[in-house]
């Protein structure tokens, strides 16, 4: 199996896996919104008919029932075929990206720890994204759990992996970047930055470390910094008027994962460094 292969092999479980995860993404994002359990059977937002496991196929059930509910005949939201597909690509960038070159058989464990992690961190900031585009909210049921997770992995690889310096850098950076948006806060009067984007960056900085938090906060400041100005220039936002900043956080989260250290160095070397 040649290299450019093996890598659309990857891609490809990486897309269906995260389209299966997307289609649980939804019912956490609904359901945590509106406060209620994980669990339990997924339901029909119309007429609550229990939807059966052929109404639930990630993608391929939407296109079937052409958007609509299959009981009812009501519409179905374009936000569940979303999901499903930008959690699908993500999915399978990670995939990609970072295990393309491994060989299967010298994959070690802290291989899959990171990956399982990766995952994870990026299911959150869809989870996020969706929250904060659609009522303004980055939710402290996921964002204070991911909290948990993210030390405890931190934890993990000091014991296993990284040094006590790279630990208590990572730490530093989570409280610098939480100190940070505290004092944006305190200046815009909270007018510019709420509370959930100050715990979201916390987060980033406590699974991201240094420096890819860094990087990753700047990529949010400067994407809604132009998406602001392009949604002045259109008409379609007053020059006082905010915008969601969780989605470019997570934005920005994303492409450190991808590209902090390589955006690093690139930055350094511009400076002659």
């Amino acid at each position: 199996m040649t290299f450019s292969l093996f890598t659309l092999w990857l891609a490809f479980f990486g897309f269906v896996l995260g389209a299966v995860v997307g289609s649980f993404l939804n019912v956490v994002i609904l359901r945590v919104h509106s406060g209620k359990k994980l669990t339990g059977r997924s339901e029909c937002p119309h007429c609550r008919h229990e939807l059966s496991t052929t109404d639930l196929i990630p993608i391929i059930s939407f296109l079937w029932l052409r958007g609509r509910c299959r009981y009812c005949k009501k519409p179905i939201s374009w936000q569940y075929p979303l999901v499903e597909i930008t959690t699908g690509l993500t999915f399978a960038l990670v995939f990609s990206t970072f295990y393309s070159t491994i060989i299967l058989s010298s994959i070690r464990v802290i291989d899959l720890i990171n990956l399982g992690f990766t995952l994870f961190f990026v299911s959150v900031l869809i989870v996020v994204t969706v929250s904060d585009l659609k009522w303004g909210i980055i939710p402290d049921r996921i964002v204070l759990p991911a909290w948990i997770v993210a030390f405890l992995y931190q934890i993990y690889l000091f014991f296993n992996y990284q040094s006590l310096t790279v630990l208590l850098h990572n730490l530093a950076v989570a409280l610098s970047l939480g100190l940070f948006f505290f004092i944006l806060i305190l200046v815009t009067r909270g007018k510019g930055m709420g509370g959930g984007d100050l715990k979201l960056a916390i987060l980033i900085g406590l699974s991201l470390g240094w420096p890819e938090a860094v990087v990753a906060i700047f990529l949010a400041f400067l994407t809604g910094a132009l998406a602001s100005v392009m949604l002045i220039l259109l008409g379609k936002k007053a020059f006082k008027q905010t915008v969601p900043f969780g989605p470019f956080l997570a934005l920005g989260a994303f492409f450190g994962i991808l590209f902090g250290n390589e955006l690093f160095r690139f930055y350094l070397n511009t400076l002659g460094f």
